[in-house]
């Protein structure tokens, strides 16, 4: 039996782990890129698809766009607002 590793995608793209407290809510999870197909018709993702393939079509299907919640910076854009409030 041969053993299997497993890797999350923070260590695939060497990043540090987010701060849950501060991370985009989004669906980048805190990376600030989400992972989009061809055939996902909700939106805003189909129009970055879109505009992603004018740019550079795909060969697979997929693109990897900045996250429409945090524009790629993994953050929550709220958060200013967040810690004065807890203040």
């Amino acid at each position: 039996m041969s053993e299997k590793e497993f890797t999350d995608r923070y260590e695939a793209l060497g990043i540090p782990y987010p701060d849950p407290k501060t991370m985009c809510d989004g669906q980048c999870e805190g990376t600030g890129w989400v992972p989009i197909a061809s055939d996902d018709m909700e939106e805003p993702f189909r129009t970055l698809w879109l505009e992603a393939e004018k740019k550079t079509p795909t060969n697979d299907g997929y693109h990897i766009v900045k996250c429409p919640d945090c524009n790629g910076t993994g953050k929550q854009t709220d958060l200013e607002e967040k810690e004065k409030d807890a203040k």
